[in-house]
């Protein structure tokens, strides 16, 4: 309780600080978280001062975000301890003790939770106190390849203090009944996927919404409707994660206030629903007892209180820009009725963690890698002092989250593999190169030595060349006079081809000429009767042009004329055609 009135009187909430709102639930929270330990588990006073160090580092610590309210806290609790508990803040953690004195540093390994045998059944699980980080670490380990050996969606974790740290915080928030988280952190802190996993360790159903285009108030209250059934009705412990970029209407805002409040939102079932969940849960209210009467508002109250035990709603926001500001002021539930963990920075050791991790499959040398860490680290912790610089002199926020320096990691990956990439493709060019060169010096040996052994011939060759040019000689003066001759000759050919071809002229000519005369007979002969043959046949001495036409066709025939006495001559002999015909 003192612990409680000091920080309401030293942490007071400003407008970069409106979160430092504290109330009597914190107060129950803190003795709630110690509550959850069992008596075999309290070996001795130190556990239970260490749990109760534990849970008001959970309640007032986690929210903090400024190194002077963290400090003040840590020295704060020292004192408490001193005072009330009478004991030495070193003596209760010297196992945590750097050289004999404890730091606030050192409270960062301070944790207690149910997640050490994950083995157990939920109910079976103890709460305790962490005394090993390896030991959590190779729990946490198996229970994220377990994970994504389950699901479809594969995290790629990496697992190192700061993921402990808040991994177990979430933890302890399911671990209450009815517990919800604030979740405060910019892009890539792993608010979303710490959740995810402590939801899994945990044993319990998580439900987020999806988000799409036409996503809206109908359908936003339907999946909520589902959500409490599930809840209230079945009994089935669900976590609701929710991120600010999926409130797409402050209505959901609204809904999320009521359900933080009272478990449950006004007007959200019909009386026919309501009907079907009183009758849901009505075996389990009556427990065993089925001659118990239970009214229909006594049966909805019941409904309400369960779904307040089983739901734990997570809610993932950014501290950026003034919209979360202004959500905490208009929904104040959001701090009253929530854990808040305000996911810092990452710090030296996760960074080179990280790097580590994404860097292990990188082809380089290992002191190469070695440097390519502190290099990544170094450009992103020198930018986060610059970008604090930038806003105390200029008051201008310039973000520098997880995700830039994941993305400045994948950025130098890649450019390295695309520098490797292109040096192995030039020595590859340089290897063939250097091995066309190879075999072309191998090539020109084997053709020297060929040339060497042909020596010899050549010399034979060059002899008889020149007696073939002598030959060659000689014999182009006899085919110079050959060819004047056969020019000559080409002369005179040329001569008779022109006389020829003006003869085929001349002829072209007359016959053109005969050919109208030709046709005129072809015409005049297509006129002819066979009683005109007969006439020209009992012709005995036929005129003289029957007798000229007849001696042509005996011509073209080639029948032989007859030799008759000539009767204008006689004792001379004339040829007749007529005979034979």
């Amino acid at each position: 309780m003192e612990m409680y009135k000091m920080a309401m009187v030293n942490l007071l909430p400003t407008p970069a600080k409106s979160h430092y709102v504290f109330n009597l639930r914190d107060f129950s929270r803190i003795i709630l978280g110690v509550c959850l330990i069992k008596k075999e588990q309290v070996e001795s006073k130190k556990v239970m001062v260490r749990l109760w160090v534990h849970e008001v580092m959970r309640v007032f610590y986690d929210r903090l975000i400024d190194d002077s309210d963290r400090l003040w806290i840590f020295k704060a609790v020292q004192g408490l301890v001193k005072e009330h508990f009478k004991e030495s803040f070193e003596g209760v953690f010297e196992h945590l003790a750097d050289e004999g004195k404890v730091k606030e540093e050192n409270l960062r390994s301070l944790m207690f939770g149910d997640y050490m045998n994950p083995e157990a059944e939920p109910d079976e699980r103890v709460y305790e106190e962490v005394k090993s980080l390896d030991d959590f670490y190779v729990v946490v380990e198996q229970c994220l390849e377990e994970y994504n050996n389950t699901h479809k969606t594969r995290m790629n974790l990496v697992i190192f203090r700061y993921v402990l740290e808040h991994l177990s915080r979430i933890c302890r928030i399911l671990r209450q009944p009815g517990g919800n988280a604030l979740l405060v952190g910019v892009g890539g802190s792993g608010r979303q996927s710490l959740t995810r996993l402590a939801t899994a360790m945990a044993g319990y159903n998580l439900f987020q919404p999806e988000i799409s285009k036409n996503y809206g108030k109908n359908e936003w209250r339907e999946d909520i409707k589902n959500l409490l059934k599930t809840v209230g009705g079945v009994g089935k412990a669900t976590v609701f994660l929710i991120t600010d970029t999926q409130i797409k209407e402050e209505s959901f805002l609204e809904d999320i206030d009521s359900l933080l409040n009272t478990g449950e939102v006004p007007n959200l079932f019909a009386t026919d629903e309501k009907a079907e969940i009183m009758e849901a849960v009505r075996p389990v209210a009556q427990a065993g007892d089925k001659n118990a009467d239970f009214s229909p508002l006594a049966l909805f109250s019941f409904f309400v209180n369960r779904c307040r035990e089983n739901l734990h709603i997570m809610i993932a926001f950014s501290p950026i820009g003034d919209a979360f500001r202004n959500r905490l002021r208009q929904f104040p539930s959001l701090i009253n009725c929530c854990t808040i963990d305000w996911f810092q920075p990452w710090p030296e050791d996760a960074l080179e963690r990280v790097a580590n991790k994404f860097l292990e499959d990188a082809d380089i040398e290992d002191q190469e890698k070695v440097e390519s860490v502190h290099m990544c680290k170094y450009f992103h912790q020198s930018t986060r002092i610059l970008s604090e610089r930038f806003l105390e002199e200029l008051g201008r926020h310039n973000y520098v989250t997880p995700t830039s320096y994941l993305e400045l990691i994948y950025a130098f990956k890649n450019l390295l593999q695309k520098k490797q990439d292109e040096i192995m493709k030039a020595k590859r060019r340089y290897i063939v190169g250097l091995e066309k060169l190879a075999f072309a010096s191998s090539q020109v040996a084997d053709m020297q030595k060929e040339l060497e052994e042909l020596q010899p011939q050549l010399v034979v060759s060059a002899a008889e060349n020149s007696k073939m040019m002598v030959i060659i000689e000689k014999e182009s003066g006899e085919v110079e006079e050959t060819s004047k001759k056969v020019k000559a000759d080409e002369a005179v050919a040329n001569e008779q081809a022109a006389e020829a071809q003006a003869l085929k002229d001349e002829c072209e000519n007359e016959l053109a000429e005969a050919l109208p005369a030709l046709e005129a007979a072809l015409s005049a002969l297509n006129t002819l009767k066979t009683a005109d043959i007969v006439i020209v046949k009992s012709m005995k001495n036929p005129p003289s042009g029957v007798k000229v036409v007849m001696a042509a066709v005996c011509i073209m025939k080639d029948i032989k004329p007859d030799k008759i006495n000539d009767p204008d001559k006689p004792g001379s002999k004339i040829i007749d055609y007529w005979g034979p015909l």
